[in-house]
């Protein structure tokens, strides 16, 4: 993931949760969430950890990578 690209999964309504947790599983180390699109089929972003931004402290919760 040295060069910067991302990794997606997509969700489809028929996916069982095994499915999702095996393409989950298959992602390689060192990306976090990033962003999702979709709303019935949903496509969920991952990028290189580096490239993640902070979400902002709200409410004294600590700030969390995807």
């Amino acid at each position: 993931m040295a060069d910067g690209s991302m990794c997606t999964i997509t969700i489809h309504p028929a996916d069982r949760p095994v499915d999702v947790m095996r393409a989950w599983a298959a992602l390689p180390d060192g990306v976090g969430f990033a962003e999702a699109f979709g709303d019935v089929e949903v496509t969920l972003v991952f990028r290189p950890v580096g490239e993640l931004m902070p979400v902002r402290e709200s409410a004294g919760r600590s700030p969390v990578l995807g």
